[in-house]
């Protein structure tokens, strides 16, 4: 698909620990003593709530900039909002929980993340879901000399609706050198969306690359979901 010349401007610019009692019950228990309520107890500590909001030290920059560098993250800011498909912006308009940005950007340097927390499970599926079909469903558009093409890919980090976007630029009939790697993640309620650029001999080297640096931060979105739903789990991410 196309996107417009200002889109391509800016593309380029608790392991719960539970402890057990190791003494045998004691003669008031065993006389008929109400623990009932114990094990309601146990029972709340080791059944998974989902969070309500985003920590504030959620690791979502990990992985971004150089070694020795750190990305601040934000609740505020454009984030990924203006990543277009089909002239559509799935992320604006949200009625979001909670979100929060990192974005080390700048020049023809283009590296973005965004997580936000919906209001349920099936809503972030739906959104994860529009980045696919409209990925797939808009026809090429011309934005000037221009061209701007998506291709729809597996995701490392589960099946669909997690999905890799792969974005080439096309100028006059000639293919660009970059690419854009979009990673569409969703947890629980929770949606992540990243997008980086580069000129990788083999786009396939980008998937790898950019999967590699978000190993730790979907690992991580376990907590928002209340649930073990890691990378390492899926099979396909050492």
């Amino acid at each position: 698909m196309r996107s417009s010349a200002r889109l391509l401007g800016a593309a380029l610019a608790c392991a719960l620990a539970l402890a057990g009692c190791g003494s045998g019950p004691s003669d008031e228990s065993s006389s008929g003593t109400d623990t009932s309520g114990a094990d309601r107890t146990t029972l709340e500590q080791v059944t998974p709530t989902p969070a309500t909001g985003i920590p504030d030290d959620f690791p979502l920059s990990a992985g971004m900039g150089g070694p020795g560098d750190t990305i601040p993250t934000s609740r505020t800011g454009t984030g990924l909002r203006d990543l277009e498909l089909c002239g559509t912006s799935p992320l604006r308009g949200l009625g979001t929980r909670d979100r929060m940005v990192a974005d080390n950007s700048g020049g023809e340097a283009l590296h973005t993340r965004e997580l936000v927390l919906l209001g349920s499970p099936d809503e972030a599926a739906q959104v994860a879901q529009a980045y696919t079909d409209l990925a797939n469903g808009c026809d090429h558009a011309h934005g000037g000399r221009m061209e701007t093409t998506s291709e729809v890919r597996d995701s490392p980090f589960g099946p669909a609706p997690a999905a890799v976007l792969v974005q080439g630029f096309d100028f006059g009939g000639e293919p660009g050198a970059g690419h854009v790697v979009v990673h569409v993640v969703p947890v629980g309620a929770a949606l992540l969306v990243t997008q980086m650029y580069g000129e990788w001999a083999d786009v396939t080297e980008g998937i790898d690359q950019t999967t590699a640096l978000l190993a730790d931060v979907v690992d991580a979105m376990s907590v928002l979901a209340g649930e073990r739903a890691t990378a390492a789990q899926s099979g396909d991410v050492e």
